[in-house]
């Protein structure tokens, strides 16, 4: 991920734990899941750019969660990239290190109009719900594929687009993308 890339997940997170007052990172990576794949299944772009993995209890971006591990001293980043979140976020009680709140206030210029639509829509769908029900949620088809292929295999965002009942013209329109990129990108 670039630096641009990290500064908007780091928006994203912030955003989401803003609006929040705090939370636990699996209904953050839950809510984050849910709208960057709507996101792509409608505008044809994602929110994000972090890979999500397809883990026991539902997809994980990868270097999210890393960051929160460096937040809540459970693991040490060598990323200077994830520290730019890892020192935005902490866990307020030692006791409850799996609630993270927000040091500062994310950058809106990060975030487009769609981008905070999808995210609310997300956090209204999906705050309140248990985790045994946001998990079973979350185990979709892309998720379910992925967890075929070995446990914390890497999500397609293809797949993730398809699951969230992209159109044909949208498929098509993801597939020429990621077909430029490769080309400019080589």
């Amino acid at each position: 991920m670039t630096q641009d890339d990290i500064l908007k997940l780091k928006a994203v997170a912030l955003y989401v734990i803003d609006k929040c007052k705090g939370i636990d990172y699996f209904h953050l990576f839950k809510i984050i899941y849910f709208a960057d794949k709507e996101h792509y299944a409608v505008y044809g772009r994602r929110i994000i750019k972090d890979t999500f993995c397809a883990l026991k209890n539902g997809p994980v971006p990868s270097n999210l969660y890393n960051a929160i591990k460096d937040a809540t001293g459970k693991e040490k980043l060598n990323n200077t990239y994830l520290e730019i979140i890892s020192n935005s976020i902490e866990a307020n009680d030692p006791d409850y290190d799996y609630i993270i709140t927000a040091k500062e206030k994310p950058d809106m210029d990060e975030l487009s109009k769609s981008d905070i639509e999808m995210l609310d829509r997300s956090i209204d769908e999906n705050l309140s719900l248990p985790f045994p029900v946001l998990s079973k949620k979350s185990h979709d088809t892309a998720w379910q594929t992925a967890n075929a292929i070995h446990p914390t295999s890497e999500i397609d965002p293809l797949l993730m687009a398809q699951a969230a009942g992209a159109s044909d013209a949208t498929m098509d329109f993801i597939r020429e993308n990621e077909e430029l990129d490769k080309i400019l990108n080589s």
